[in-house]
């Protein structure tokens, strides 16, 4: 829906732009002018412009909410669960319908989303080279150095990780074992929330399993980091909307 010229390019079949605005209202006007085909960008969809605010109502009766309780369960903070029980406290006053549903997909869809992101990611900065695209390093004497050296200087360390990880689920001899398996897994999530989205409106989750957390502090712990994003990767892997902080953001 939105053109992701400009982008770096991390995992071509995860990655999208969307505002992050101080309310709805905002976001709708911002992704009224945003929308829409970009010849400079193939992905992009040909719709017609639309007014994205007149699709705000007064009132959410008679919208039907589902909750899993998978979402609530073990991992989650006290003051996360205490936050969404608080939302939904009010959006049953509103007049929503909210029942509780089950989507046991949270602990398949974080290791097939880090497998599939990590092998596109691979595959999508090998352009990073120092020559075509990128940081170049002063410091070489041959084109070896110059690879190697740009690549090694220009990236940082949960970069280089996830390049790692993604060469070698790639690799042969691993392909299926670990990235065909994954695509098999994706398709299973997306299946799980077509089936939700046939009877309700919404699906209602956490968006991350704790609070805020300072600006570095977990940098030394890569995977309590990527466990942080197990609300919020499924979603990515189903192709439903979703704001999305990556790693250019750690």
């Amino acid at each position: 829906m939105v053109s992701r010229y400009g982008l770096v390019a991390f995992a071509s079949s995860l990655d999208q732009i969307g505002p992050i605005t101080k309310d709805v209202e905002d976001a709708a006007v911002l992704l009224s002018i945003i929308a829409g085909k970009d010849e400079k960008d193939t992905t992009s969809i040909d719709m017609p412009k639309k007014d994205y605010t007149k699709n705000l109502k007064n009132d959410i009766k008679g919208i039907k909410i589902a909750v899993p309780k998978e979402f609530f369960g073990e991992g989650i903070s006290p003051d996360v669960k205490e936050a969404l029980e608080e939302s939904i406290k009010v959006y049953k006053e509103l007049g929503a319908k909210v029942e509780e549903i089950s989507l046991d997909i949270a602990n398949y869809s974080l290791a097939a989303y880090y497998i599939i992101a990590c092998a596109e990611a691979s595959s999508n900065l090998g352009r990073f080279d120092g020559i075509r695209y990128g940081y170049r390093t002063s410091n070489f004497t041959n084109l070896r150095e110059l690879f190697k050296n740009s690549r090694s200087e220009g990236f940082g360390a949960e970069v280089k990780r996830r390049i790692i990880l993604g060469t070698y689920v790639l690799s042969s001899g691993y392909y299926d074992a670990y990235y065909k398996k994954a695509q098999k897994v994706r398709t299973a999530v997306q299946n799980e929330f077509a089936k939700g989205f046939e009877k309700y409106d919404v699906i209602l989750t956490p968006t991350s399993p704790i609070t805020a957390f300072k600006f570095g502090e977990k940098s030394e712990n890569p995977l309590e980091m990527y466990l942080a994003d197990i609300c919020t990767v499924s979603v990515n892997i189903a192709g439903l909307p979703r704001n999305f902080c990556t790693m250019w953001c750690r």
